[in-house]
């Protein structure tokens, strides 16, 4: 697999926006994988923070940092705990980021307000900064959440911290700007590289998977007219049945062949004989091919999927609304109608029962459709 080649103006544009996919369908696609991934990713969050405020919280109680400290952290870690807790809720996604950029503001505001209560930068503080702004990689947001959140904990720290400065001592205080800027560029790198590798994979996923789609789609079409082939029907015609019965409606299943079509063949020729198969895929283009359908089983045999009380009517409709093709030859079909009033009616039982009915219509010559119920238990002789 190819991986993106590195360039700084392209890679910050396309990590800029974690949405941002240029085709309406890979944003679809990607829309419901992305949201999941940033569900997981401030569930992470969470549980890191949780972890290392924790820890905090015993250290400063361990080392006699001071209540106000030992509070704080507490308190901090029944916040992430919460933040955990509300993530696996939450199903938008601009509300999950808002959860992380909670967490780490606030976070970011507690050890401020510490630091000035204490008027010390000392280890704890510092690594505390540092470990709140390597934990934004964490979440699989855009460049842009990410340099906001950063850059707002960034701006309340520098500010802060200026405003009493005379409270710090120098040295701590360009030690809390170098860490804070080179743990800022660090995340950012992080999530910029991290988002376009999702971005990349995402949209060769969609690609894959289009391609799956559309070969298994070609396995299981007729070439000539368009119509669902054998392979499908066999395949789809249980879970069909069951699609029918969950929205309360009735099956039907037809099996037909096209009147004296050797006769076609042989008379105005198979060119001729293709536009009649092509006639009859277009007297049913109004079914949606998915809840019904029709397909062609072989030669000039078809069989249909359909379902609902108005079902024959339907179907005596498009049949007789079938144009002429060149050469003035209007089709007629025999027809065998079987409505499948149990689920344990298969396809076997189903094309015997329906085939019974199209053998006796051709021995009475014809462009009829005759019809019956499948009992209950009904299976093949």
């Amino acid at each position: 697999m190819n991986t993106p080649a590195f360039n700084p103006a392209g890679n910050v544009a396309s990590a800029w926006s974690c949405l941002d996919f240029g085709a309406p369908e890979l944003r679809a696609y990607a829309a419901p994988v992305i949201t999941r991934e940033t569900r997981r990713g401030v569930a992470l969050l969470s549980l890191v923070a949780l972890l290392f405020l924790g820890l905090a919280a015993a250290m400063s109680a361990a080392f006699d940092l001071g209540t106000l400290h030992t509070y704080t952290y507490s308190l901090l870690s029944v916040l992430a705990l919460h933040i955990y807790l509300s993530s696996a809720k939450v199903e938008q996604l601009r509300a999950l980021y808002l959860l992380a950029t909670l967490l780490l503001v606030v976070c970011g505001s507690s050890l401020v307000l510490l630091a000035q209560r204490s008027g010390q930068l000392h280890a704890m503080l510092l690594l505390s900064v540092a470990v709140l702004i390597m934990l934004v990689p964490v979440v699989p947001w855009g460049l842009r959440e990410a340099a906001l959140t950063t850059g707002a904990i960034y701006l309340m720290f520098t500010a802060s911290t200026y405003l009493g400065r005379y409270r710090f001592a120098a040295l701590d205080l360009w030690v809390l700007q170098c860490l804070m800027l080179v743990a800022a560029v660090i995340s950012l790198a992080l999530v910029a590289r991290a988002l376009r590798l999702r971005k990349h994979d995402l949209a060769l996923r969609f690609h894959l998977e289009q391609a799956q789609r559309e070969l298994l789609d070609l396995a299981n079409r007729d070439h000539l007219t368009g119509a669902w082939n054998r392979r499908h029907i066999e395949r789809d015609f249980d879970n069909a049945v069951a699609r029918h019965h969950a929205m309360a409606s009735a099956s039907w299943f037809a099996l037909f062949d096209i009147d004296r079509f050797k006769a076609i063949n042989d008379t105005w020729g198979h060119g001729c004989g293709d536009e009649v198969l092509r006639a009859v895929q277009a007297a049913f283009a109004d079914l949606d091919g998915e809840t019904e359908y029709l397909a062609r089983l072989g030669g000039d045999e078809f069989a249909l999927l359909m379902c609902g009380p108005e079902a024959p009517a339907r179907i005596e409709r498009a049949l007789a609304g079938m144009p002429a093709v060149p050469g003035g030859v209007r089709p007629t079909v025999s027809l065998g109608l079987v409505r499948l009033s149990a689920r344990d009616v298969g396809f076997d039982t189903a094309y015997r029962l329906a085939d019974e009915l199209l053998y006796g219509v051709k021995q009475d010559g014809g462009n009829a459709i005759r019809s019956r119920a499948a009992r209950h238990g009904e299976a093949c002789a």
